[in-house]
């Protein structure tokens, strides 16, 4: 059985096509062994490392309203778009964020999953040092002081606290908390060390949406098993879509987009990283389109489940090493 860490693609609503490509990778008999992930990726991480079985977190996903998310608060019931200013106006965000919590608090913990303590990794032939040995990675903006958190890594050092004593679901939720959609999530500090009793968490595809190389070795020595990605969007250049920006919306739209996707896409460019990336079309769909129906939801699965297929029947990891050498 294959071993393979993974680095999933933030993506919104596109995250069905994650769990097409993560089952599509286990059905195969790879062996997942650390997963990191930012906003989308870093939900679709947290299921996938707590071992729900592929067929239950299709059913899973398949079952859950995704508009189930965008939460107000009860005294907007019959005036939602009041709601929705609201929560721009003083709180950043326009959702709560509170229902996507529970869902996935509720999954964690029933697999035995709370805090960070239970997704510990023994690996004494690791390049890494014991305190960032964990099976899962998520990558949230501190908007608080303007810093990317790889969490539960920088728990420590930047927020002064335990990993071991915080939330997995607490930090996902941070991941995914989309600018101006989700509401930041705050995230306990030592106030010696982050300068306050808190700092605000938000989506982490601020600074880094496709974190690729996280788990790339920095000591020279060869790699023991791959690192494989998956992003949800064809293999395109940043180049390939042009933006009219119109009118205030849709420059908004591509100031954001831009902040999500400049960064990381450079490795589009480097063969050493296609080569080991699952490209999963999505174009069809919308990361802020939540009103999802069961079949856009397979497609999403599909489409997934069709690009990681397509891509075992081309990849080599021997081959990988000998043109890529030490990573």
């Amino acid at each position: 059985m294959p071993l393979t860490d993974l680095v999933l693609e933030g993506g919104g609503a596109k995250l069905p096509g994650l769990v097409g490509a993560v089952n599509a990778l286990t059905s195969a008999d790879y062996s997942i062994h650390r997963i990191a992930g930012t906003s989308a990726g870093a939900i679709v991480g947290a299921l996938a490392t707590a071992g729900i079985p592929p067929e239950r977190l299709t059913e899973t996903i398949l079952g859950k309203d995704f508009t189930d998310f965008e939460d107000l608060s009860p005294a907007f019931r019959f005036t939602p778009w009041l709601g929705k200013v609201q929560g721009l106006l003083f709180h950043k965000g326009m959702y709560l964020g509170t229902a996507l919590h529970d869902f996935l608090d509720d999954i964690l913990t029933a697999q035995g999953i709370r805090t960070w303590a239970d997704l510990r990794l023994h690996d004494p032939e690791s390049a890494l040092p014991p305190e960032r040995q964990y099976r899962l990675v998520v990558i949230v903006s501190d908007v608080s002081r303007g810093r990317m958190l790889r969490l539960p890594w920088d728990y420590r050092p930047a927020l002064g606290v335990d990993p071991d004593s915080q939330s997995v679901a607490d930090a996902v939720c941070a991941s995914a908390a989309m600018p101006f959609y989700f509401r930041p999530r705050s995230l306990p500090a030592d106030r010696r060390i982050a300068g306050g009793s808190s700092v605000l968490g938000s989506d982490g595809g601020l600074l880094s949406n496709f974190p690729v190389d996280l788990f790339d070795r920095k000591d020279q020595r060869p790699a023991r098993w791959p690192t494989l990605g998956v992003m949800l969007s064809a293999r395109t250049t940043a180049g390939a879509q042009w933006r009219p920006n119109a009118n205030t919306y849709q420059y908004a739209v591509s100031l954001l987009s831009t902040m999500i996707n400049a960064h990381d896409r450079r490795h589009i460019d480097e063969p050493s990283i296609t080569e080991r990336t699952i490209f999963v079309d999505t174009d069809r769909h919308s990361s802020t389109d939540f009103a999802l129906s069961r079949g856009d939801k397979l497609d999403l699965i599909d489409s997934g489940a069709n690009a990681a297929r397509s891509f075992l029947k081309r990849w080599d990891w021997l081959e990988w090493k000998e043109h890529h050498g030490r990573r």
